[in-house]
């Protein structure tokens, strides 16, 4: 806004001095339709009125540069593209992992609904899993999972447990889809590439889903939309299921406004 207001004076100031032209040309008859119709004196008094309003229109132009030059070192820089992103380098866990034993009470409260947020809605007969972020203003630290609450599930393929919230469990030699989109911003001022990971464990069960790569300067500007989509082909098929989770590595912690993640069983 700042940017485009110097520019409407930069017009203004261009109207101003086009007028200031046409009455020299006036003056001196050289405008189309006019003759000459002023004395010397007369020449001399508007070039000295034409004189007075350039300074001044030049002092001004001074000061818009200056505020321009301010705009835009506060501006900041298009992103050109992150790095390409390594693996995770965390070892993966043993080959199989049992099924989770039953959480003892109290689990996880009710958290505090969560906004809506924009979904697409699966009309797939087969399983479908549709997850949403675990309260609003949820802070994400880096190195941790993401905490999730059931919104919708259908079928038996893919499913979700409240005592194990940051999991999302997979039946071994399936295909999946996986949509997510993240409504984050920065806590504090930062810099640099931050990366979200979606992890599956054990390894190696599905091809791997790329990470999710994004410049922190992107989210100091406010609340901005992250999406990731994958797609899991099955390379291995041990018996045992296998869970996902959202992992954020990053320089500072996101402050997640909104979330929704949809996981469905491909045909």
């Amino acid at each position: 806004m700042i940017i485009a207001s110097i520019a409407m004076e930069e017009l203004a100031l261009s109207h101003i001095l086009n007028a200031e032209g046409e009455k020299l040309q006036y003056i001196l008859g050289t405008l189309p339709g006019t003759k000459p119709c002023a004395y010397p004196q007369d020449v001399l008094a508007v070039n000295k009125s034409v004189t007075a309003l350039v300074e001044a229109v030049t002092q001004n132009q001074m000061l818009l540069k200056n505020k321009l030059s301010q705009a835009l070192e506060f501006c900041p820089i298009p992103p050109t593209g992150p790095p390409p992103c390594q693996p995770e380098p965390s070892p993966c866990p043993p080959p199989c992992r049992p099924d989770p034993t039953p959480c003892p009470p109290p689990c996880h409260p009710d958290p505090v609904p969560c906004p809506p947020v924009s979904h697409r809605k699966h009309t797939s007969r087969d399983s479908a899993l549709q997850l949403t972020a675990r309260r609003e203003e949820t802070l994400w630290n880096p190195g941790s999972r993401l905490l999730w609450r059931k919104q919708s599930q259908s079928g038996k393929a893919i499913r979700w447990d409240e005592c194990a919230p940051t999991e999302i469990y997979l039946s071994p030699g399936k295909t999946y889809t996986v949509q997510c989109t993240l409504n984050v911003r920065t806590v504090v001022p930062a810099k640099g590439t931050g990366i979200i990971f979606l992890r599956q464990s054990p390894c190696g069960m599905f091809t791997n889903a790329l990470p999710l790569c994004f410049p922190m300067e992107y989210l100091a500007q406010g609340p901005q939309s992250l999406c990731m989509t994958a797609v899991l082909h099955p390379c291995s098929d041990c018996g045992c299921e296998t869970y996902l989770s959202l992992l954020l590595d990053a320089k500072s912690a996101l402050c997640v406004e909104g979330a929704v993640m949809d996981v469905a069983e491909l045909p």
